[in-house]
């Protein structure tokens, strides 16, 4: 039971009590009232505000409607027109924001909108159907038009306006419910701090624990700014490596747009300055590993002009720092005293950043970088320079690698054009003594026969020659010459079969040809498409079995005509369907039965005439090369070059 006396439980519980509720009381109804005010301000400038704009918007775009209809309609000018469309189309996403907000204030706002909506429609419907922005009418017709339909517009502003003034007074209404709410809560403050001060004397006893929390709420805004500082440092540091992955980013492309090697070596040293130093230098290891300067880039555009007059400087000696740097590769920081430093820089007085450049194991030289003037290089800085020199590295490589291809295919090119030159005269000389000595009456039949031979290969080597010129140029990126004329299919076919019906007479392979009827004729190169021809049925020739069938065929194929050599042969495995086309290419079957050469040169044939070449095989079940050609076109009778008939044909 409670005792009642001076030591009763009552004399400790009620003050405790009592300033509990006098506490929570302070805090909580003021906030209740606070959070409930706050709702409504919310709901006024979130909802209500926003819907009594819209409604207001578009009463004024309605209101401006009928100037736009009467501007056009006088004038005939399509501003106006234009203008009641971009009112209209405002209007309607007012009306989509409206449909929004409406439902979120009361049901006479959902209504009213409803009316307007109704009203905007039946005016915007009754523009249509006047077509008051369709076309100018007379203005009789319009006049009496406008007559006649202007109560749907006033009706269509009076729904406006009364959407308008429904949201205003839910407006005012929570206006009104906010100030009352806020002088019940004066009225509750007064008498809670009334309670406050009453209870002040009760929480003296109190005030070594509250000095207590507020040690620890101290303790704990320190962690929490503690916390803070590490955040402000850690997303620092991830803006910088956005900011580092960024340029890495974009030198990476820059030093890949192109494959140039000095303009390469150049952008590497534009990257390193001004973004990351004052002045740069990279010396490269030339064809007899000799270190040489390669390119220069200074910040002060006098300074780099006398630098760059190193460029291409050899250097017999290279200091120890720069070969242990090159042999360790990995970057150093130099003190300004150093040999290194020099090595780079007449000055000397400054530390110097050597970077090395590394492609593929193979150190291709070094960076040479001094820092900013207003800032020593840091840690962050040198694995961003390494980052930039392994980019640097890689195009260089890339740009030194292509440079030597181009090298390698330009010797090529030069060997072949030297070597054909040099072939094709004393084969000229040993065709033509064969033909002289074959007019001979005196020769016996087994002399004829060694003349033939000789006449033959011979051919067969000058043929080979010019089949060689062509797959370089095509390799080289070239289109065959061509030069294209009128062609008719079937003397095309005869001239063909003539050149191989001996050769299949000889194999017993059926050789026979059709052109199907209503083919056209072609506009392509006549010898250039016998070659076509010739290789493709050469192809079949080699692989046809005694006894087997090779037949050449076209049709018309929509503004083309397609060719066809199918064969009865073993057919091509589909793995080598791709590769047939390469140059040099042969399967294991062919057992070298020639060069390699046909089919792409048949290839290029077919598409420096912008037509298509393609196989169909199956194993066992024969092979069938198609290829097509243009149409011959009347404007197309006079021979054009190659570029001339590309130009035609876009």
């Amino acid at each position: 039971m409670w005792r009642v006396g001076p030591d009763s439980t009552w004399t400790t519980v009620l003050p405790v009590a009592f300033i509990i509720v006098s506490l929570i009381s302070l805090v909580i109804l003021p906030l209740v009232v606070s959070s409930h005010t706050a709702k409504m301000r919310r709901e006024i400038t979130r909802i209500a505000e926003p819907a009594r704009r819209s409604a207001n918007q578009m009463q004024v775009d309605l209101s401006a409607e009928l100037d736009k209809i009467i501007g056009y309609q006088v004038t005939g000018q399509g501003q106006y027109r234009d203008q009641y469309f971009a009112l209209v189309a405002r209007q309607e996403h007012a009306r989509a924001s409206l449909a929004k907000l409406t439902p979120l204030l009361d049901s006479d706002a959902d209504k009213s909108l409803a009316a307007l909506l109704a009203a905007t429609e039946g005016w915007h419907k009754t523009i249509d159907e006047s077509e008051f922005v369709a076309r100018q009418l007379p203005q009789e017709v319009f006049l009496q038009r406008l007559f006649e339909r202007h109560k749907k517009y006033e009706g269509a502003l009076d729904a406006a306006s009364d959407l308008e003034n429904v949201i205003q007074d839910g407006i005012d209404d929570r206006l009104k419910r906010i100030r009352e709410a806020e002088r019940i809560n004066f009225s509750l403050t007064i008498i809670l701090t009334l309670l406050a001060l009453t209870s002040a004397l009760l929480v003296a006893g109190l005030g070594r624990q509250m000095r207590l929390l507020a040690r620890e709420a101290m303790r704990r805004r320190q962690e929490a700014e503690r916390e803070a500082a590490d955040a402000k440092i850690a997303r620092a540091a991830a803006e910088r490596e956005e900011r580092r992955a960024a340029f890495l980013a974009s030198a990476g492309q820059e030093l890949a747009a192109t494959f140039d090697y000095q303009q390469t070596i150049a952008t590497l040293a534009r990257l390193t300055v001004p973004n990351l130093a004052e002045f740069c230098v990279v010396d490269l290891f030339n064809a007899d590993r000799q270190l040489h300067r390669a390119a220069v880039a200074h910040r002060d555009a006098n300074t780099q002009a006398e630098l760059e007059k190193e460029i291409g400087r050899v250097f017999d000696e290279v200091p120890e720092a720069i070969v242990r740097v090159m042999s360790e590769r990995e970057p150093r920081l130099i003190g300004p005293s150093s040999q290194a430093v020099r090595h780079f820089t007449t000055s000397g007085d400054e530390p110097l950043l050597i970077v090395p450049l590394i492609s593929r194991g193979e150190t291709l030289g070094v960076i040479g970088a001094m820092p900013p003037q207003k800032r020593p290089f840091t840690n962050d800085d040198l694995l961003l320079f390494a980052d930039l020199a392994r980019h640097g590295s890689l195009a260089i490589d890339n740009a030194r690698l292509y440079l030597e291809s181009q090298q390698a295919v330009r010797a090529r090119e030069e060997v072949l054009a030297i070597v054909s030159h040099d072939l094709r005269n004393p084969l000229s000389a040993v065709i033509l003594g064969s033909s002289l000595l074959k007019m001979s009456d005196t020769l016996s039949d087994e002399d004829r026969e060694q003349l033939d031979t000789v006449e033959i290969s011979a051919k067969r080597m000058s043929r080979l020659i010019a089949d060689l010129l062509d797959v370089t140029r095509l390799e080289g990126g070239k289109q065959l010459p061509i030069q294209p004329a009128r062609v008719e299919v079937e003397s095309l076919f005869h001239e063909t079969y003539e050149l191989f019906k001996a050769q299949a007479a000889a194999s017993e392979i059926t050789l026979q040809f059709q052109a199907a009827e209503g083919t056209p004729a072609v506009h392509a190169d006549r010898d250039r498409i016998l070659q076509v021809l010739s290789n493709l049925i050469g192809n079949s020739m080699k692989f046809t079995p005694s006894g087997g069938v090779i037949t050449l065929r076209a049709e018309p194929h929509r503004d083309r005509v397609r060719f066809m050599v199918s064969d009865t042969g073993p057919g091509i495995p589909r793995e080598h369907q791709n590769e047939i086309f390469n140059p040099y290419w042969q399967a294991k079957r062919a057992e070298r039965l020639g060069a390699g050469l046909g089919l792409p040169i048949a290839k290029g044939i077919v598409e420096a005439h912008g037509g298509q070449i393609w196989v169909e095989s199956e194993p066992g079940k024969g092979t069938r090369f198609f290829f097509t050609l243009h149409v011959r076109r009347e404007a197309e009778d006079v021979p054009v070059k190659p570029s001339e008939e590309s130009a035609a044909r876009r």
